[in-house]
């Protein structure tokens, strides 16, 4: 993740990359991590422009607030594994990494030399991937403990991967394909566990998935069609077991959060939803009133 390492791309350790077409490698065995950690229910909210951030806890679909605090201004970028969190800016490189349980955030490092242009950080239970859609570089490492540590570096990922999500050990993208009227996507899948993603396959589709939010063991793809969101639903464990089906649709929503089980929906002007997902299976809860307008990011561990 640092400027030096990422020069040093070409030269990394040789692992399997996320490719558009390409061999299945048999799944892996379950995550030890995943099955031996307690899951999260922590949840961060931020704001770019001022720094402010607050925290709160969401299991079950049941919320509660936790504390406010000041984060530096311009984070671009947030992800969580099951006790930690890392925030960063890609067009200055700054970051930070901390513990993130039970609601509350420690700062353990800050950074001021990441390379600068990540347009997407995912993190799985305990495993961070930083990827560049133009360039199809990216680099893993651990998430954990409240520190992150650089594992591998890539520089053969494929390019063009519109959005991407982890649950506590499987990371699937997709890229959208077509024009606005016959929009496809392709899904690619791997595990992504200490520290280091491998690639397992991938599937074509005829319809197109739009954006991706995993909580532990599940997926959620929000597809917007017209004036409201089409809602797909999987299972994402292992590495593979990537099927989604079709379960309903909703009105537009401007960002969704999530954390080990549970799922938060949110407007800029401060409405909000709360459901729940977990073994692939979808229910909604209800709203949630009295939230802030303008939260930037909404980032949660699994």
């Amino acid at each position: 993740m640092r400027k030096a390492l990422a020069v040093a791309l070409a030269a990394a350790t040789s692992v399997t990359a996320v490719l558009l077409v390409g061999p299945v490698t048999p799944a892996s065995a379950a995550s030890r991590f995943c099955n031996r950690t307690t899951p999260s229910s922590s949840i961060l909210f931020y704001k770019a422009g001022s720094g402010e951030a607050g925290t709160g806890t969401l299991s079950d679909g049941n919320w509660q607030y936790k504390s406010a605090f000041d984060l530096p201004a311009g984070y671009t970028h947030a992800a969580a594994s099951r006790d930690s969190l890392v925030l960063y800016n890609k067009n200055t490189g700054e970051g930070e990494v901390g513990s993130f349980e039970d609601g509350g955030y420690t700062r353990n490092q800050t950074f001021d030399d990441f390379s600068t242009g990540w347009t997407f950080v995912e993190a799985s239970g305990d495993s961070v991937l930083f990827y560049n859609g133009n360039t199809g570089r990216g680099v893993t490492g651990t998430l954990k403990d409240g520190v992150y540590r650089e594992v591998r570096a890539y520089d053969n990922f494929s390019t063009g991967w519109g959005t991407m999500a982890a649950s506590c050990d499987t990371l699937v993208s997709a890229a959208r394909h077509g024009s606005g009227l016959s929009a496809w996507s392709n899904v690619g899948y791997g595990s992504l566990k200490d520290g280091v993603y491998t690639d397992r396959g991938s599937i074509p589709r005829t319809d197109y998935l739009g954006s991706l939010t995993a909580t532990k063991d599940s997926l959620l793809s929000l597809s917007r069609v017209g004036g409201h969101l089409e809602f797909q639903v999987s299972r994402a464990t292992d590495g593979a077991g990537i099927a989604f089906r079709e379960i309903g649709t909703s009105g537009i929503w401007d960002k969704v959060g999530r954390t080990s089980d549970s799922l938060f929906f949110y407007k800029n002007d401060g409405t909000a939803w709360i459901s729940t997902l977990a073994n692939g299976n979808y229910a909604n809860v209800g709203s949630l009133p009295k939230v802030s307008s303008g939260w930037s990011l909404i980032e949660g561990g699994v």
